[in-house]
């Protein structure tokens, strides 16, 4: 078996002994192909090459223990060959075996033959004592599987599809193949968040070129949402700061409790903190306080402000408790 690290796209035919059998009398020719001299980087280009063209129906069959390794952690409603459909890049790969290892192939997958965004990763090779179809003599080492896949994450939205898939009410993380995609998705509560893809296409829609350390994708406030945070916010701070000096909602308002003027929305306005899973900061100025308080009254006071849905299509709510 040759091992020697190289770098090379596996072309039409791989090396291999042919086996011809005649059976006397009837004309019957069979022709069986072995394997065994398939290098572990042979194995990688072959299986590959089923990605690249999308073939993932048949790529996933070498997966290492596909249902104990998902079973309830990810989906895998796209490792189908429908989701390939549309793809907006063309994807190259290319590995090599590692220099002290070669039965570890190193990966990259290649977008448009640019290596600006390229994929890294690696792929690590058993042998087997029988033929493994595709692969010859090797099979995917168990570690590896996470390195085979990019996952997704779906919170957020209220469906995406993929390529030809559609899922509408997509639960947690979902896998796909190194590749390139098509995505379309919405999320919930549109008229609140929008969709902005790492990789937008002319129609609206975005690519998927799947990395490790990329989201494809954000959800981020519209401007209905933010218009929506800063009434709120406001009348939030307004109510805690009156003017009229009260210390029974010392515990809901803090400081400002104690204000003897009411908050100036045009020269004192609260400060709203960037939005970060749905919660932010409201910092409102303390302004002139009671001095009979009898403490040290901070100049402002800080909320932890978070917004909730109810349910998908629901009116947002606000709640704003004391940062301490």
């Amino acid at each position: 078996m040759n091992n020697t690290p190289q770098r090379k796209r596996w072309v039409a035919t791989a090396s291999c002994v042919g086996l011809v059998a005649t059976i006397a009398g009837g004309g019957y020719w069979s022709n069986y192909v072995y394997l065994s001299d398939l290098t572990a980087l042979d194995a990688w280009n072959r299986y590959m090459d089923l990605v690249k063209d999308g073939k993932y129906n048949d790529a996933v069959r070498y997966f290492p223990e596909l249902a104990t390794l998902f079973d309830g952690q990810f989906q895998h409603d796209f490792l189908r060959d429908a989701a390939h459909a549309h793809a907006p890049s063309k994807v190259t790969f290319e590995g090599r075996a590692a220099p002290n290892n070669p039965t570890m192939i190193e990966g990259t997958a290649l977008f448009n033959a640019s290596r600006s965004d390229a994929h890294h990763f690696d792929m690590r090779f058993e042998e087997t004592k029988r033929r493994n179809g595709q692969l010859g003599m090797w099979k995917i080492n168990v570690s590896s599987y996470g390195w085979m896949t990019t996952v997704i994450d779906t919170d957020g939205l209220r469906s995406i599809r993929i390529g030809d898939i559609l899922v509408s009410n997509p639960q947690g993380s979902y896998l796909l193949f190194p590749g390139s995609y098509r995505m379309e998705a919405t999320p919930k509560n549109p008229d609140y968040w929008t969709l902005n893809y790492e990789h937008p296409l002319a129609d609206g829609a975005g690519e998927i070129r799947t990395n490790m350390w990329t989201s494809p994708f954000t959800i981020e406030p519209s401007e209905k949402l933010t218009q929506w945070i800063q009434t709120e916010s406001e009348a939030f701070a307004a109510s805690c700061r009156t003017g009229t000096p009260d210390p029974a909602r010392q515990r809901t308002c803090g400081a400002l409790a104690f204000s003897t003027e009411p908050l100036d929305l045009v020269n004192d306005p609260p400060f709203i903190g960037p939005l970060e899973n749905s919660r932010f900061t409201l910092t409102v100025g303390t302004g002139p306080t009671d001095p009979n308080a009898g403490k040290h009254l901070p100049q402002g006071t800080s909320f932890e402000c978070r917004i909730d849905f109810a349910y998908d299509g629901a009116t947002p709510t606000l709640e704003c408790t004391l940062d301490k």
